[in-house]
């Protein structure tokens, strides 16, 4: 019996040493970035600078909706009462100035995310052939649904779907993710849009 107990109690503690934790992305990063909203029939490509400690990102990109091929340089400032979107028509120079009426929403893992697992992307029969991930998901506390997937060593985000009232649904895919921000002053809104 006291042999049954200790191999209960062993099973017992090996299945809750599993539960999976939540990790903790990078604060700042810079990242090859492709995004699809399927409601706007709108894709981007585009390199991202994010700082999530000050609320604020920019993404040089470019648009193809419909035919139509501009490029935008768009910097979006979170940590100013209200926010703002600095974006720039790189074909035209001109400016937009626009003020943000959603909240700054980082790419990391929530504290209520539920783990949907762990898995590989790749093989995992060759080394070096694979990407050990993780997914998370659930409702952001402002009512929004997300499904995130993060790489298990550093917590890498790999790619992000959005879907809320206020912005439709989104989908984002991060490439050549470098940590850190190589050139300060990137947050800085273009000289067009300060004239």
């Amino acid at each position: 019996m006291k042999t049954f107990l200790l191999f209960l109690f062993v099973g017992v503690a090996a299945v809750y040493s599993q539960v999976p934790e939540r990790c903790y992305a990078p604060r700042r990063f810079e990242a090859r970035v492709e995004r699809f909203e399927p409601t706007r029939q709108y894709f981007l490509n585009g390199f991202m600078s994010y700082d999530a400690s000050n609320m604020r990102f920019r993404i040089k990109e470019e648009v193809d909706e419909k035919l139509e091929k501009e490029f935008y340089d768009v910097l979006y400032l979170h940590n100013t009462m209200p926010g703002k979107e600095y974006r720039l028509n790189l074909k035209t120079k001109q400016c937009e100035t626009r003020m943000l009426n959603y909240p700054f929403r980082p790419f990391e893992v929530p504290e209520n995310a539920t783990s949907f697992g762990e898995f590989t992307i790749g093989t995992k029969g060759q080394p070096g052939y694979g990407v050990d991930v993780q997914a998370w998901g659930g409702r952001t506390p402002e009512g929004g649904e997300f499904m995130s997937v993060y790489t298990l060593d550093g917590c890498v985000p790999v790619n992000d779907h959005y879907y809320s009232n206020e912005t439709g649904r989104s989908i984002t895919q991060f490439y050549d993710v470098t940590l850190g921000i190589s050139d300060p002053n990137i947050f800085i809104p273009p000289r067009e849009c300060m004239e």
